[in-house]
């Protein structure tokens, strides 16, 4: 087998509906503000999945695409001018965050980069089209590319990769999906879909002061033992009955927050049969395609519905927690259950969205 090219990158670009093909990209020539990331550990979300299937039009439309837009590796080349602005230097451990603000609109002025006017235009990594260059704007590869712009975060050397990168994905949005909520002591809060982020969001609303419950289903049951290991206190297997009942009966109340992160139908029925009245619901994850909403009952239940979308500034704090967790003995890492080489992207794909029999909870490629 031959030596890789030390100026050739490799990706799995998305090239169509069902198709990720391995190709070699030039390594990209950086500018005094530019970085190239050698990528360590890559996230598979369930965002991927639905474009993977070609349910998203809007990523079909600009294929060729490398997804992957979390992102763990070490800083391989770096300009100087970002050497000196970011602090960094050939060999550090970085996370990449997925989006960066722009300089003149009013969400990112406010600091919601997430929900930048320009972000189709700018684009951010797992979205950009990779037939030009510099290509590599996404974690599916060996490389990424790092404009000047892009947000940058260090990762202590010896935090393991897998609770790095829970850390700067799932705990970064829990973080902000809790805040968001305005979760705080003595709360009866649900959480809905016990997944990585839901897990997530059950053991930061906890962390919060709040009484919690996770509520599942019977496939789930590996699911919510491993919540359990690691630390949620209170879970629930929904049975087909009544499910408001069931999380009000674990909680012993209503819950005043419901937290949804399963992203279907009947998850967000549920979610608002079970709010209390003047309670919050937290819609955290959608399926492509329509969702019905019952407006009369958010009406005559006075809830309030709340879409936190990812994780602006919060991604340098979950690290922080990820640490503090690790040393207590829950260390989230322990949510990557499947580990995929770059080659095998297709499966680790297909894997994520439950078209094998493997049964994963979180899913990442290691390039």
């Amino acid at each position: 087998m031959a030596a890789p090219d030390p100026a050739t990158a490799r990706a799995a670009v998305y090239e169509g509906p069902g198709r990720l093909t391995v190709r070699d990209f030039p390594l990209p020539e950086l500018g005094p503000g530019d970085m190239l990331v050698a990528v360590e550990l890559a996230g598979v979300d369930g965002s991927e999945v639905h474009m993977f299937r070609g349910e998203i039009a809007a990523i079909d439309a600009i294929a060729p695409v490398v997804f992957g837009d979390e992102i763990l590796g070490r800083v391989q080349a770096i300009g100087a001018q970002a050497a000196a602005r970011r602090g960094l230097k050939p060999g550090d451990r970085v996370v990449v965050e997925a989006r960066w603000p722009c300089a003149d609109c009013r969400p990112c002025r406010e600091g919601n980069y997430y929900l930048c006017d320009h972000r189709w235009e700018k684009g951010g990594y797992g979205w950009m089209r990779a037939d030009a260059p510099p290509h590599l704007w996404g974690g599916y590869a060996t490389h990424v590319f790092v404009p000047a712009d892009a947000l940058v975060y260090p990762v202590d050397a010896d935090l393991p990769a897998e609770t790095a990168l829970v850390a700067c994905s799932v705990l970064a949005n829990s973080i902000y999906w809790t805040r968001t909520a305005g979760i705080g002591l003595g709360d009866p809060v649900a959480v809905i879909g016990p997944g990585p982020q839901g897990i997530g969001a059950a053991l930061v609303a906890q962390l919060r002061g709040a009484d919690v419950v996770l509520a599942g289903l019977p496939r789930d049951a590996a699911r919510l033992a491993l919540a359990r290991d690691l630390g949620v206190t209170r879970t629930v297997v929904l049975d087909g009955g009544d499910g408001a009942a069931q999380l009000r009966a674990a909680l012993g109340q209503d819950p005043a927050v419901v937290i949804e992160t399963a992203g279907a139908q009947p998850a967000k029925d549920l979610a608002l049969a079970a709010v209390r009245t003047g309670g919050r619901v937290v819609n955290c994850s959608v399926p492509p395609g329509p969702l019905s909403v019952d407006f009369t009952a958010v009406l005559l239940k006075q809830v309030t519905m709340q879409s936190p979308l990812a994780h602006p500034h919060t991604v340098p704090e979950a690290l922080r927690l990820g640490q503090v967790l690790r040393a207590r003995g829950q260390d989230v890492g322990r949510m990557v259950s499947h580990v995929f080489a770059l080659d095998q992207a297709e499966e680790a794909v297909r894997t994520a969205g439950y078209e094998t029999p493997e049964s994963p909870v979180k899913v990442a490629i290691r390039p």
